[in-house]
């Protein structure tokens, strides 16, 4: 089994590269799809492939993970004395074009190498494990998946210090797994373009950013729920009671102090000062009210409140 190209990344725009995305499901979709991803959801995906996301800016972490991806690759080398090379090629699974991969780079010989950057080692297993943060794990695993590679590396630079390799071997079941996830997903929500249910509550705002002003007759089970609801409500209002007493007695006691500490000497609790600074949006709109309108951005969001 081989993977086919079928784009070359060189020389690629954004919009080309957007483009190529929509066309299947890659790597980095694959842990939202099965719930694994921390920073998107199934929904995420679905909106994303059907071209109904918003578009998504650039931030510190994805431009540092593309800028160190040459030197966490170049110490992969260095460490491991394997050779690799970049593919420049958007791949298509031989048997379902809708799974895609974007590789970091191929080890020569037969190998996958994925190069991460991360600011802390939460996640992280001991190097040379295969204890990965789980949708990093799924990413690899698709990827074996389309080129039929036996194993993947994946190097990770963390804090801007901590250098770490970890081994991957491939699990046919673990593969099949993926790619019957994949098919199902891309088959049964992107073709016919049937949202997935929503998992989150920013998922909810996907899903049904705003309301139509009709009300509907609750079913009994749908009373229960709201009860349920209310009566949560209430019992954690209850306890944010107790714990704004507790503090108030606490900090009652150390006055003027920073800090209880133990009898060896271990902080308990601090109650120390911290300097901040905050534009006045009031001031602002009151001095400048043109300038203010001016950059003034109208947004719509919805507000659940239990009657």
């Amino acid at each position: 089994m081989s993977a086919t190209a079928i784009a070359s990344t060189l020389d690629m725009d954004r919009n080309e590269w957007l483009n190529t995305r929509s066309k299947g499901l890659g790597g980095s979709d694959m842990g939202a799809v099965l719930g694994l991803n921390p920073y998107a959801s199934p929904l995420d995906v679905y909106l994303d492939k059907i071209g109904e996301a918003p578009e998504q800016e650039d931030n510190d972490a994805m431009y540092w993970g593309r800028t160190l991806e040459d030197i966490v690759a170049q110490e992969y080398v260095n460490r491991t004395g394997r050779k690799v090379r970049r593919r420049n090629a958007v791949l298509q699974h031989p048997d379902h074009p809708e799974l895609l991969a974007n590789l970091d780079r191929e080890i020569v010989g037969g190998g996958i190498l994925e190069c991460k950057t991360a600011l802390y080692p939460d996640g992280w297993g001991d190097a040379g494990t295969d204890q990965v943060p789980n949708h990093y794990l799924i990413q690899t695993v698709h990827y074996m998946a389309i080129t039929g590679a036996e194993y993947a590396d994946l190097a990770v630079l963390i804090g801007g210090r901590d250098f770490r390799i970890y081994h991957i071997a491939r699990d046919q079941e673990l593969i099949d797994y993926v790619v019957h996830a994949g098919v199902e997903f891309w088959n049964e929500h992107v073709v016919p373009r049937v949202s997935p249910p929503p998992r989150t509550a920013e998922d909810m705002l996907k899903a049904f950013p705003r309301d139509n002003g009709a009300s509907i007759q609750a079913s009994i089970e749908m009373e229960a729920e709201i009860g349920a609801l209310a009566a949560l409500k209430e019992e954690i209002k209850g306890l944010e009671k107790q714990k704004l007493e507790h503090e108030s007695a606490i900090k009652e006691e150390l006055g003027d102090h920073s800090a209880f500490i133990d009898a060896s000497g271990k902080p308990l609790v601090t109650w120390k000062g911290r300097k901040s600074s905050r534009f006045d949006t009031t001031t602002f709109r009151k001095d400048h009210p043109d300038l203010y309108k001016e950059y003034l951005n109208e947004s719509t969001t919805r507000t659940f409140l239990v009657k």
